[in-house]
């Protein structure tokens, strides 16, 4: 008879035989997964940190993780770790994507912070307010805690059995230690990682924002840039290096241009583009340098605006200058005032050159939760081996433990797996940055910065940014310079809406607004602006294009050719030359095809005109509907009395026309008998390279309402700021909504959208980005504008 050495060893020999033999199940049963994932949480969600330890099968994923991290978080001239860690052929995953050097770069630039000044790139900072104490950090990090530990504790299970039935004498330093150490390394590997992510991230980011506030200082104020000023470079190196220089007599810069001729006429530099750096200049700039803290630049004053803060300039102050009297709160705050020659000139405080233990703070933390980590590898490391080590000390004669063991170990597997997949949206963190745009308005006696009511998060892959990549073409016309039309009241004010909805609301730059009223809306000029679009270097793949039209428009012909109405320009036309003077739907529609071709799909034409609906048709489609006649009363083709956007007067109560000199006096706007059918819908498949929102049918007007503007412009603008429900909403339920204000209004008008995008998510899901301020409290709160 042989003995039990002598046997094959089956599957209770390969369960506890070792590591070697159970290492071919792993990657099955989710180390890959565990090393991906627990670097992937800030990103997708706590619970893919959480769950990591439940199982020992997972352990060496988060151990390799947990190393990569902590080589990588160590970055300095005699270690640089992700140099280092690239060149030993690890590639970090997750968060940990954005802290490794720009590829194909010799500098050391993040990516991260290569991100950020993408985002950053058209916005003046004005300030930036820090709340490390954020009230959403702070509950993420708890709930990672708590989760982490209530999940974890499940790894305790698969020896429960095995220990109490069949190894109930052995001590507990070879039994449950074990078990408790992996479990116990592995939940401050896990807990470790996502902390120094958050303290990494955020400090890169902050000291990217703040290179890029003090070069715009410097410019704005005509400072000659040190000689180490890189963009390319480590933010936190170059800031660190500014200190330095900011500290000595360096910062008081020479010209190197050739010296002027003794005998010319000597040119007197203006002081506000001095070269050098005064005391106070320097002060401003070393106000919290070196540590993350809120801060704000002054924006380049006046001596109008003297309530505007005003770099100090290095020269003496004459008898006769202007006392500059400084905020009482800011001589609280312990503000030094300086007494020249009778005026008071406002000094920053002076802080000492000593050492500061705040400069050191974040590297100080930093190097603790690093120990941490380093000390959880070497726990569950050490507690890896020892659980086998467990499995191994069970008798041999008898199966029954290690297979429980290993079944349990197996379901615990599979239960992380169901939760990573489960992915709810309540473990999500909260973005850590926020842009808000803000307004400056001069008051009476003060310049007062207003903040607009809307502000736009980045998360942390820093990818959810705000509405940088939008253009829009905005027009509106009142005065069309003719006498075959009247000119109306409403449309340029829609046009100011629309376009301070999208830079108010949306934060769309200014510069990517193009806006033509009146004179300027030309057919030329907009037939341009629209061929631009294709040619645009900041209009990149798949960015929404806004098109915004409130103007007057006409159908033609026998085919039912649409025409916008642009404002004439030179001589009066007969109206037999409208259809050559006018635009075209069929130019605007061969138009966007080719910026569809060459940029992006993603466009939205908003028509707030007559007939707008009759734009959705597309020959390619109403083949099946030839004949058929929509239309319940006949109109003369060329007519522009046929599609006059219709005026409403004050008086809700009577929707009589626009009274005057025109031809439309005498026609009634809101007899319109027929309404939208569902074979003028049929006909509104549109086309593919953008969606036409139009804020009327096939046959019938569009209406405005004097000193409230169109209606259709009205409803639209405000289904748009209607809170909560944006974040979902298609372009086939806005017009629902849309329609549904236009009917409380009991206006005989109704909008229409082409089908082919109608499920779309409103400018590509750009309202999910929306920070709702009552709610949200992130880290880095950016405020900016436009110049």
């Amino acid at each position: 008879m042989s003995t039990d050495q002598d046997q094959a060893p089956g599957v209770v020999g390969v369960a506890t035989s070792g590591i070697q033999d159970v290492s071919a199940l792993l990657p099955l049963l989710g180390t890959e997964q565990c090393e991906r994932l627990i670097t992937s949480a800030l990103q997708r969600g706590l619970l893919y940190a959480a769950a990591t330890p439940m199982s020992v099968f997972g352990s060496l994923g988060i151990v390799k993780a947990g190393f990569v991290v902590l080589w990588t978080s160590i970055d300095s001239r005699l270690f640089p770790g992700p140099t280092l860690m690239q060149n030993a052929g690890f590639t970090p995953s997750g968060i940990g994507e954005l802290l490794v050097h720009v590829a194909g770069s010799n500098r050391h630039l993040y990516v991260a912070e290569d991100k950020l000044r993408s985002i950053l790139a058209k916005k003046r900072i004005r300030s930036v307010k820090i709340n490390l104490l954020s009230k959403d950090l702070l509950l993420w990090n708890f709930r990672l805690i708590a989760w982490t530990t209530f999940l974890s504790a499940f790894g305790l299970t698969p020896y429960i059995y095995l220990i109490v039935r069949f190894l109930p004498d052995k001590p507990f330093w070879t039994t449950w230690l074990y078990p408790i150490l992996r479990i116990a390394g592995c939940d401050l590997v896990a807990i470790s990682i996502q902390f120094i992510y958050q303290l990494r991230i955020l400090e890169e980011t902050y000291c990217r924002i703040r290179f890029l506030a003090t070069d715009n200082c410097f410019k704005d104020h005509g400072k000659s840039l040190p000689a180490f000023w890189d963009s390319n470079e480590r933010s936190k190196d170059v800031l660190s290096q500014l200190r330095i220089w900011l500290r000595t007599d360096s910062a008081v810069v020479t010209s190197t241009d050739p010296p002027a001729d003794p005998e010319g006429p000597e040119e007197e530099t203006p002081p506000e583009v001095s070269l050098s750096l005064d005391d106070n200049t320097k002060q401003l700039f070393l106000e919290g340098l070196g540590r993350m803290t809120s801060f704000s630049f002054p924006s380049f004053g006046t001596k109008e605006s003297p309530a505007e803060i005003v770099m100090p300039i290095a020269e003496p102050v004459s008898e006769q200058a202007t006392p500059v009297h400084p905020d009482p709160s800011e001589v609280e705050k312990g503000h030094s005032i300086e007494q020249g020659e009778g005026n008071a000139v406002p000094r920053l405080p002076r802080r000492s050159w000593t050492f500061n233990p705040e400069l050191y703070f974040t590297t100080l933390l930093l190097w603790i939760i690093q120990a941490e980590l380093l000390f959880g590898l070497g726990l569950a490391i050490v507690g890896y081996i020892g659980c086998f080590s467990v499995v191994q000390a069970a008798p041999r004669s008898n199966s029954k433990g290690p297979l429980v063991w290993l079944a349990l170990e197996a379901v615990l597997a599979i239960a992380r797996t169901l939760l990573w997949a489960w992915n709810p949206t309540w473990d999500d963190a909260k973005s850590p940055i926020a842009l808000e745009k803000v307004a400056h308005e001069v008051g009476a006696d003060a310049l007062q910065v207003t903040s607009k009511k809307c502000s736009y998060g980045i998360g942390w892959m820093l990818n959810s940014v705000t509405a940088d990549d939008m253009h829009a073409l905005i027009v509106g016309i009142n005065v069309y310079n003719t006498r075959d039309l009247p000119d109306l009241s409403e449309c340029v004010g829609d046009a100011h809406r629309v376009a301070a909805y999208l830079e108010d609301t949306l934060l769309v730059p200014r510069s990517q607004i193009v806006a033509l009223y009146d004179s300027d809306a030309t057919k030329d000029r907009i037939i341009e602006a629209l061929k631009s679009l294709a040619h645009r270097g900041s209009v990149t793949q798949d960015a929404p294009i806004v098109i915004y039209f409130a103007t007057h428009s006409f159908v033609a012909g026998s085919n039912k050719k649409t025409f916008l109405v642009p404002h004439h320009v030179g001589k009066e036309e007969p109206r037999s030359e409208w259809e050559n003077t006018c635009l075209s739907y069929d130019e605007v529609v061969d138009l966007l095809q080719h910026v569809a071709e060459e940029k992006t799909d993603n466009i939205t034409l908003i028509l707030d005109s007559c007939h707008a609906g009759a734009m959705g048709r597309n020959e390619k489609f109403t083949a099946t509907a030839a004949g058929r006649n929509t239309s319940s009363r006949a109109h003369d083709p060329l007519s522009p009395s046929t599609s006059a956007r219709g005026v409403i007067n004050g008086d809700e109560n009577h929707d009589s026309l626009w009274q005057g000199n025109t031809p439309f006096a005498s026609r009634k706007a809101m007899m319109v008998k027929e309404r939208i059918s569902k074979k003028t819908t049929e006909i509104m498949v549109g086309h593919s390279s953008h969606i036409l929102l139009a804020g009327t049918g096939v046959d019938t007007e569009a209406f405005e309402q004097k000193g409230k503007g169109g209606v259709f412009t009205q409803s639209l603008l405000a289904a748009l700021q209607e809170p909560g429900a944006l974040e979902t909403m298609t372009y086939k339920k806005l017009v629902d909504e849309i329609n549904k204000r236009m009917k409380s209004q009991s206006r005989r008008q109704e909008a229409l959208c082409t089908t082919i995008y109608q499920n779309r998510l409103l400018f590509n899901g750009l309202f999910s980005r929306k920070l709702n301020e009552d709610s949200s409290m992130p880290v880095i709160t950016v405020e900016y504008s436009d110049t």
